[in-house]
């Protein structure tokens, strides 16, 4: 091989390997980069998502301090309490009048307005379910709650099962709702509301609730019961359950202090609240108060970009969960090479024209054959051995 090949054999492995350097280089800053946007957009979506929680709750607080504090609500508690107190069998009364001869089948019954049986508490009940009734539809809770001091459930919209029971004593003393009633109970303040994590609430067929509550109280700071809200999972579950624009395994979602979910994978058919276990290092974080971003293992054993970050809810705190499979962030940066190769391969024969322009400024001019272009002599002859 003549000296020309050897010049040109060389530079152009010279140039060959700092182009596979460069695209190395070129793919791993590819990947970082997108992943970096991904990040970024997982980021602003969870953020956007814990704003709407927070916002889900702090409205529900206002509506159940406006209703707490409304001296007509007021004065219909201290007047059904009097009626209650009146009658020691008012409660199997109202159970039968209001559940067991309801007209209406259970989940219907809230449309039974007045028993029309002439006593006092349908009479209450009227003028009451004409309010409760409406808000409760209109505003999406699932139940309105108004307890006596002493845990008796006096008036609910839907009358399920623990329409009329006790708090305290009755069937359903472990249950959110009691829960709730305790917090109360031993907190009068006007200032406190109180919201349970969700649970499971029997009464309501299993279906997970949240219950936020607070103290009636009158002029004198007397202690008149209690009035709650039982919240449904469907405004939790319409903002964390949108996923446009989120690709074809972007998600997010919630868990609890207990690992199990607050929100549903769109990666399962059924409702995976309060079923699913996610204890994943990202969620470990999240639950002790950080934020920030990581690849780990999922609840599905795939490996993700997780966005993690805590929402408190109450004094209660979760774990609020932005996550993309990993292939996908892979498969879109793939996608942006090609509009890299164009640039890559520019270069490359630049280097290769820089070479050849700049080859008989550079050798000796003794070198003459060297710096020569052809690979003959001048005269035509065969390559030089």
């Amino acid at each position: 091989m003549n000296n020309q090949l050897r010049f040109w054999f060389g530079w152009g492995f010279g140039i060959a390997a700092v182009l596979a350097l460069s695209v190395y280089l070129l793919l791993q800053w590819n990947l970082n980069s997108y992943g970096r946007l991904v990040a970024d957009r997982l980021l602003l979506l969870a953020e956007l998502r814990r704003g709407a929680i927070q916002e889900y709750f702090a409205t529900a607080d206002a509506e159940l301090r406006f209703w707490s504090t409304n001296q007509s609500m007021l004065d219909a508690q201290a007047d059904l309490l009097e009626i209650w107190r009146e009658n020691p069998q008012l409660r199997e009364q109202v159970r039968s009048a209001y559940v067991e001869k309801n007209p209406h089948p259970e989940g219907f019954r809230l449309n039974l307005n007045d028993a029309e049986d002439g006593s006092p508490y349908s009479d209450f009940h009227a003028r009451m379910h004409s309010r409760a009734r409406p808000f409760v539809t209109e505003r999406g809770y699932y139940d309105f709650f108004l307890v006596s001091p002493d845990g008796d459930i006096l008036y609910s919209v839907e009358k399920e099962a623990d329409f009329a029971t006790n708090l305290r004593s009755g069937p359903w003393r472990e249950t959110g709702l009691a829960k709730a009633f305790r917090k109360v109970e031993s907190n009068h303040s006007r200032d406190i509301v109180f919201l349970t994590d969700m649970e499971s609430y029997a009464p309501s067929a299993g279906e997970p609730a949240i219950f936020m509550a607070k103290a009636l109280t009158d002029k004198d700071d007397a202690f008149l019961g209690m009035i709650a809200f039982q919240l449904p999972t469907d405004g939790i579950l319409g903002i964390m359950n949108y996923t446009t624009g989120m690709g074809e395994t972007g998600e997010t979602y919630l868990v609890g202090q207990d690992r199990l979910m607050r929100s549903d994978s769109r990666f399962f058919e059924g409702s995976t609240v309060l079923t699913q276990l996610v204890d994943t290092p990202t969620v470990e974080r999240a639950l002790s108060g950080e934020q920030g971003m990581d690849y780990v293992s999922d609840y599905r054993g795939v490996e993700v970009m997780s966005v993690y970050m805590p929402v408190e809810v109450g004094s209660t705190r979760w774990a609020l969960m932005a996550e993309v499979d990993r292939a996908e962030i892979e498969d879109g940066a793939a996608r942006e090479r090609p509009a890299l190769a164009g640039p890559l391969m520019f270069f490359y024969g630049l280097g290769l024209w820089s070479v050849w322009y700049w080859r008989g400024r550079v050798l000796p001019e003794g070198d003459a054959h060297y710096a020569s272009l052809e690979f003959g002599d001048s005269d035509g002859g065969g390559l030089d051995g």
